[in-house]
């Protein structure tokens, strides 16, 4: 197959090479698996060479490999530069074990130190991006590529150039470099052959919010994989080939399709062109709709933004870097064929595909795969006898405990011609045989009484996968009420659950017997449960069981309710405010269900939601509003709010125009942290009018909450009358004036000091609403922008982010962060600064607002010139506009564009000798509102 590897980035001039060639790891994937252990077995060898300068020479390239692997922030280009750099120590050291005469021998002296000479100014150039700060690097690392290509490009020509020199005796000579790494290894087997592979850059800010969902790791093999080595060879070559890279293995469930899909991404041909760090497990058992899809695609690929209702910035990364991806998607038929909309989620995977360098890789039980992608179809066919059988025998014993099977051949191929020869099918049946300990006989008459709805998939002698599970339910489960009713709870919990949740929350009622009944689902290997403690350990439904008890009503409806109630009191029980001392343990508890959550809320029907299923969507869209807003749940929230207020049918009319004035405020407070302030006024201006006009009188609380979060949202936008907003909220937060806290929260917008006192004398000291309070008293003093102004600011801009963190709300935090740095910059106390500015930007990374990381960008820049950093601060300067322009629509992004281009060029060709304190002083400072 010529040109199997044609989409490979070159790492030199175009060669032809045969895929059987490329199969066995080269002499450069060795010297790369080798890592540092290799490197310096190859200093020990250039030690016993007596040449002049080759010891040196070495020792300067492994000085430039330990600098690769710390500058790991702009990983591909690192990666290539780092086997240059192996690439020309072997060739090297192998050429200089070749004996020559005294004439080559200094030509080669001469060669070996103009080498020398050009790794040592590389390593000068990988000092001046290791200088640089960890969150330019972190933030900002597709500035440093140019500098380590024109790296790559130096050595790989040096190289040509010694290759030239030397083509005699590399020819006379070409199997040295191999007998060498072979000698290498065996005389330092002390060193311990490890692969030191370059890690992927610590990117924790491109990393998804942890409340997302919990990212998964790529499944592991079955310790009993027998009989797909062959098909698992065809996958890999066709993944290999650009034009064949888009594989779908196809089968029944059970038929062992992701272990197939694992043991590819393992295979060494997979693993010389993808490396572990670009091959992304994406398990789509969980992803019930198109939004799920794309969130599971964040978390999974280890990208950010700003929501995750667009799949624009996802392409937009994948397609700036062009390193060779592949992407295993698992049980795609979830969202594809089970989802309520498929065209969205075949325009996903068509965007996807559209990308030449990422190869996709799908299960799914179905071979109807979304139109406008050329797919190769890999149906997925039973095992070999010999195969089965060996897989039999030893899921066997392992069920035993170590006792072998007793049977003939025939007898064993009797039960599994039964069933098919399918994987899952014989675990199963394994499983509960050595369990019971029961002969393949006793089995195979098990199976015959089960009649013709044993045989009703694949033809003769061959069986569903409903069939299979069926048989082994029959084993125990079907007979336990407790553990059927555990089976089809878990079963609507796709990303299972722990111990202690499930028994306080998913099934209760059957609380006095659920070890019992985990224990019979495990046996019948129907669950997984991870290792550990029960109550720590986390439970799971196997994949292709949670699809078998989805359909044909397997679950009841009383099950359905009980799970959707769960989960309803499950997020008004953890429903809290900031002011509330258990508002950041709540938000945890949120996060380690937030896809079952999710998933079950989203299930709702607008025409006809289960009692307290509004709220419940209502509370949720507000948690994610402190965590990483989503407009879809809030949207979907309002949606079943105005259909339910529609009803005729509902008589409480007040608690039904609740529901749709604060599900207008959530919504309108996701958009006003995805700073989209326009949208957001709209619904803030909503909710307010809606709780004034409520069917049994006016709420003037949150009539003053909403008509607060509006002043802000106007102050963003900057063209409303704010005195008369503020008055207003005011006047209707201190209605009461026995409701002290509401009177307080009135007084932050004039008199922050007496609102401080109140809050401070309340239960529980209000900390989110006390680190308010400070902010904006510590804010009023940077105003004057003075020394002593600043400098009485800063304890109290101090104290409010001690109050923020006490309460968690992570966009409090942020600001807070970011006023303690900004006080800290016109102090001249940058080093300071630049911490609290990191603690800033992770809050405003979190939340996903550009406008936030904006700001603590441009407030770094500006730092890092004040430390006469130029590279550091204009990194920071291009990565801050390059923020502000994602919202140059309003006014506050134009400014910062404008401040942003206009310091850049303020700075354009100066050399760092040339930054001094007059060209810092003309720089525009940051923004002054926080």
């Amino acid at each position: 197959m010529p040109g199997c590897f044609g989409w490979w980035p070159p790492k030199g001039p175009p060669k032809t090479k045969r895929v059987e060639e490329l199969a066995t790891p080269s002499t450069a994937m060795y010297a790369i698996e080798g890592g540092k252990a290799l490197a310096e077995a190859l200093q020990n060898v250039s030690d016993l060479i007596p040449l002049p300068f080759l010891s040196s020479f070495v020792s300067v390239g492994l000085k430039v490999l330990e600098a690769c692997q710390e500058a790991t922030a702009i990983e591909e280009n690192v990666k290539n530069l780092q086997q240059r750099v192996y690439d020309m120590m072997l060739v090297v050291v192998n050429n200089s074990t070749v004996p020559v005469n005294e004439k080559t021998s200094a030509e080669l002296r001469r060669r070996i130190w103009e080498l020398r000479s050009l790794l040592a100014e590389i390593l000068a150039d990988l000092a001046k991006i290791k200088e640089q700060r960890r969150w330019l690097l972190v933030f900002f690392r597709d500035l440093n590529k140019a500098r380590v290509d024109t790296c790559v490009v130096r050595l790989t020509i040096a190289l040509e150039e010694f290759q030239l020199a030397s083509q005699l005796r590399i020819e006379a000579s070409q199997l040295r470099v191999e007998d060498l790494l072979s000698k290498i290894k065996a005389e330092h087997a002390s060193l311990l052959p490890q692969l030191d592979r370059i890690e992927d850059a610590v990117k924790q800010f491109s990393q998804p919010h942890k409340a997302a969902s919990r990212r998964e790791d790529m499944r592991l093999l079955p310790p009993i994989f027998h009989g797909r080595d062959a098909l698992v060879q065809k996958i890999a070559l066709l993944l290999a080939a650009q034009g064949t890279s888009r594989v779908c293995i196809t089968g029944a469930g059970g038929m062992g399709k992701t272990s197939v899909a694992v043991a590819v991404t393992e295979s060494t041909i997979i693993n010389n062109i993808f490396p572990k760090e670009y091959i992304f497990w994406v398990p789509c058992i969980t992803a019930k709709s198109s939004d799920l899809l794309r969130r599971i695609l964040y978390t999974q690929l280890r990208i950010t933004a700003e929501t995750y209702d667009s799949l624009d910035p996802l392409i937009a990364e994948l397609d700036a870097s062009k390193q060779p991806r592949l992407l295993l998607l698992d049980n795609f038929e979830t969202p594809w064929l089970s989802g309520p909309d498929p065209l969205e989620v075949g325009h996903i995977l068509r965007r996807l595909a559209a990308l030449p360098h990422i190869a996709l890789l799908l299960t799914m039980t179905s071979g109807v795969t979304p139109e406008g992608i050329k797919w190769e179809h890999v149906p997925l066919p039973a095992l070999e006898p010999a195969a089965a059988r060996d897989v039999f025998k030893n899921t066997y014993r392992d069920a035993t405990g170590g006792l072998e099977l007793a049977a003939t051949e025939t007898q064993l191929d009797n039960v599994l011609e039964s069933i098919g020869h399918m994987p899952l099918a014989i675990t199963l049946m394994a499983t509960c045989g050595g369990h019971l300990g029961a002969s393949p006989d006793d089995l195979l008459v098990d199976w015959r009484k089960a009649g013709t709805e044993m045989l009703s998939g694949g033809g003769k002698g061959r069986l569903s996968m409903d069939d299979t599970i069926g048989l082994s339910m029959e084993r125990g489960v079907n007979s336990d009420p407790n553990a059927h009713r555990l089976l089809a709870v878990l079963s609507m919990l796709p990303a299972g659950t722990t111990g202690e949740n499930l028994l306080k929350w998913w099934a209760p009622t059957i609380h006095t017997s659920t070890h019992a009944a985990v224990e019979t689902l495990r046996t019948a290997a129907l669950i997984e449960q991870d290792h550990g403690p029960f109550l720590a350990s986390r439970i799971f439904v196997r994949p292709t069981i949670q699809s078998y008890m989805a359909h044909q009503d397997r679950i009841s409806g009383p099950v359905r309710d009980q799970v959707h109630h769960a989960c309803y009191e499950f997020i008004m029980r953890h429903r809290s405010i900031p002011d509330d001392n258990r508002f950041k343990s709540n938000l945890d508890a949120l996060a380690s269900e937030e896809t079952n959550i999710q998933g079950l809320l989203m299930e709702i029907p607008v025409d006809a939601p289960r009692p307290n299923a509004v709220d419940a969507l209502i509370a949720f869209s507000v948690y994610q509003s402190w965590t990483k807003p989503s407009v879809v749940v809030a949207s979907h929230a309002l949606e079943v709010a105005r259909a339910v207020y529609r009803n005729p049918h509902v008589t409480d009319r007040d608690a039904a125009a609740r529901c749709v004035a604060a599900a207008h405020q959530s919504l309108g407070r996701s958009l006003f942290i995805l700073d989209r302030y326009d949208e957001a006024r709209t619904h803030f201006e909503e909710a307010a009018a809606r709780y004034r006009d409520l069917p049994g009188g006016p709420d003037p609380h949150r009539v003053g909450e909403a008509s607060m979060q509006l002043v802000r949202t106007w102050t963003y936008i900057g063209t409303a009358d704010l005195h008369s907003l503020v008055t207003e909220a005011h006047a209707n937060l201190a209605s009461d004036p026995n409701d002290r806290y509401h009177v307080a929260r009135g007084l932050l917008g004039s008199g922050l000091s007496a609102a401080k006192e109140i809050f401070e004398t309340l239960q529980n000291d209000c900390p989110a609403s006390t680190a308010e309070c400070l902010y904006y008293m510590a804010r009023t003093h940077t105003f004057h922008a003075d020394a002593h102004a600043t400098a009485t600011a800063l304890p109290i801009a101090q104290a409010a982010l001690a109050k923020a963190e006490q309460s968690g709300e992570t966009g409090l935090i942020g600001h807070a962060a970011g006023l303690v740095a900004r006080c800290l910059v016109v102090l001249g106390s940058y080093e300071e600064a630049e911490k609290a500015t990191e603690r800033s930007l992770e809050a405003s990374q979190a939340l996903g607002s550009p406008l936030r990381i904006a700001r603590g960008l441009e407030l770094l820049a500006y730092s890092c010139a004040g430390r006469f950093d130029l590279p550091g601060s204009r990194v920071a300067y291009q990565g801050a506009r390059g923020q502000f322009t994602k919202i140059r629509e309003t006014l506050l992004g134009r400014e910062g564009v404008e401040r942003c281009s206009s310091n850049l060029a303020l700075t354009e060709g100066l050399t760092v000798m040339e930054l001094d304190q007059s060209v810092f002083s003309r720089l525009e400072k940051p923004s002054a509102i926080y």
